[in-house]
């Protein structure tokens, strides 16, 4: 799907996780020579383990956070062409504060460790500064993203079989009490 619309959605590629569904990355840049090298770079990178949807502007991006993405990718200048637009450290608070659990990795062409330790404060969870190394860097932090959501989902999945164990133990360990006392 290309260009839905000028100010929204640039294009949508898709993949597969490993196990279960690809994760989702929105990327958001008001620079369309960037987000489509940026997101060609990732598409071809990471395979078919990412979903990417593209967007000009914070306001779209925060339009479909009911999509769900596990990461995203935000330019901290992003009212460049369109002034009237909201900034990076805007959009980063508004993600938090409508789902804390969305992974926001802040690119910027600014070296300025102000700026850094704001969008480290607003919750980024990485801050790539624009520069020969941004591809490579954006795309390692997509993979750490990626290997923690991985792990945690498995602690999680391993933490519920061990209460479905932790029962089964009980009321085996129980029916045992019961027959013993009862002689059943």
């Amino acid at each position: 799907m290309d260009q839905i619309s000028e100010n929204s959605i640039i294009s949508v590629n898709t993949g597969t996780r490993i196990m279960g569904k690809p994760f989702s990355v929105f990327l958001v840049d008001d620079d369309k020579m960037f987000l489509k090298s940026m997101e060609h770079h990732l598409q071809h990178k990471l395979r078919r383990n990412v979903k990417i949807i593209s967007f000009l502007n914070g306001e779209e991006c925060i339009k479909n956070l009911n999509q769900k993405p596990d990461i995203v990718i935000l330019d901290h200048f992003l009212n460049g062409q369109y002034p009237s637009a909201m900034n990076g450290v805007s959009v980063l608070r508004k993600i938090k504060e409508m789902d804390p659990g969305i992974t926001v990795i802040m690119v910027s062409g600014q070296d300025n460790m102000q700026v850094t330790i704001d969008t480290m404060k607003y919750g980024a969870y990485d801050y790539v500064i624009k520069n020969e190394n941004v591809f490579l860097r954006v795309e390692n932090a997509i993979k750490n993203v990626m290997h923690s959501i991985q792990l945690t989902g498995e602690l999680k999945s391993y933490k519920r079989w061990t209460r479905v164990i932790l029962v089964i133990l009980a009321v085996a360990f129980a029916a045992a009490i019961v027959s013993y006392f009862f002689h059943i």
